[in-house]
C-alpha cells in the first residue's frame, strides 16, 4: 500500500477562508484609509480659502459691514462655496467674521468653518512700530 502526502479538501477549504478574510481587511483598511486622505484633503483646502477669505477682510480698505454674503470660487479644479458672517465682536472697532466653506456640489455639507477678527484700526507705519531687535540678547546695549 502505497501512502499518499498532500493536502486534503478541508485543509484546503481552511486556508482559502483564512487568505479570504485577510484579503477583505486589507481592502476595507485601505477604502478608510482612502476616505480619511480625502476628508484631509478637503479640511485643508477649505482651511487655506477661509485663511485666504479673512486675510482678504483685513485688507480691503473699508470697515466689513454685518451681515452674511455667500460666493463661490474656483480653487484647486474645483468649485467652492464660501459663507461669510460678519458681526459684532463687543468690542468697539473690532468684527468678527465667520467663514464657512462647503463644495458647491453639496452646499449643505459644511467642510471647514474658521473664525478671524477685522479691525477697523489699519496698520501703524513702519517708522511707529515697536523695534523688537535687541530681544534675547543679554548685553544692555547691541552686541556685537
Amino acid at each position: 500500500m502505497s501512502k499518499q502526502s498532500g493536502f486534503t479538501l478541508i485543509e484546503v477549504m481552511v486556508a482559502l477562508v483564512i487568505v479570504a478574510v485577510g484579503l477583505s481587511t486589507i481592502s476595507v483598511s485601505l477604502s478608510q484609509h482612502a476616505s480619511n486622505s480625502r476628508k484631509l484633503r478637503d479640511m485643508t483646502l477649505a482651511s487655506f480659502i477661509a485663511g485666504n477669505t479673512l486675510t482678504t477682510l483685513r485688507l480691503q480698505p473699508e470697515f466689513p459691514d454685518i451681515g452674511r454674503s455667500t460666493d463661490e470660487l474656483e480653487f484647486a479644479n474645483r468649485e467652492w462655496l464660501v459663507t461669510t458672517f460678519v458681526q459684532e465682536s463687543g468690542i468697539e472697532g473690532l468684527r468678527r467674521a465667520d467663514v464657512s466653506i462647503a463644495e458647491a456640489v453639496n452646499p449643505d455639507r459644511n467642510i471647514r468653518t474658521v473664525t478671524g477678527f477685522v479691525s477697523s484700526v489699519r496698520s501703524l507705519p513702519r517708522s511707529q512700530l515697536p523695534s523688537f531687535s535687541g530681544l534675547g540678547n543679554s548685553c544692555a546695549t547691541p552686541c556685537n
